[in-house]
């Protein structure tokens, strides 16, 4: 959470309440977009020294805007340069699926059912984050980054969401009907 933070400000100063819905919008498929959890992540993160915090005032109300430190992009820089890693990517349903044979047979055919229904909602979900998302890099940006970079990237994470979600809704789709011609 905490780098993903980091990474947000590094777009933009952002208040606690828009990190939470920029992640429960856009990344809540990745990550928790509990305001507890960005909260946690912020305060750790003010700790360390990695963001600071101002107060301004946008209508009654006080607001902490929060942005990003030179130790927050040395921090950020180190972490998004790593090579990615294979074995950090978990899937626990896959363990619910190794096990499915303890069930009963209806009840496996229903656990498969309930799955392709949650596959084909993130990928609706993900499809609306395309659009919204190809809506925004229509739009007006702020200068001084390099957008197009930035945008690309981006929207290399959703493709490969939609593509993961049809791969394993098509899959699973497979498996039940192999299944429901052997019941």
């Amino acid at each position: 959470m905490e780098y993903l933070i980091l990474g947000l400000l590094m777009l933009a100063p952002m208040t606690g309440y828009e990190l939470q819905q920029f992640i429960k919008q856009n990344l809540a498929l990745i990550c928790s977009h509990s305001a507890g959890s960005v909260q946690t992540a912020l305060a750790k993160l003010e700790r360390e020294g990695r963001i600071s915090a101002r107060e301004a005032n946008k209508g009654k109300r006080r607001k902490r805007i929060f942005s990003i430190t030179e130790s927050g992009r040395a921090a950020f820089a180190g972490w998004v340069s790593q090579p990615m890693q294979a074995d950090k990517v978990k899937n626990m349903e896959l363990a619910r699926l190794f096990f499915l044979g303890l069930a009963d047979p209806a009840e496996r055919l229903e656990a498969i059912r309930g799955y392709l229904r949650q596959m084909e909602e993130m990928e609706t979900t993900l499809q609306a984050i395309r659009a919204r998302f190809d809506a925004i890099c229509q739009g007006e940006v702020p200068g001084g980054k390099d957008w197009d970079s930035i945008f690309r990237f981006q929207g290399y994470t959703i493709d490969y969401g939609i593509a993961a979600a049809r791969f394993e809704r098509d899959w699973y789709a497979r498996l039940l009907c192999e299944l429901e011609e052997q019941a």
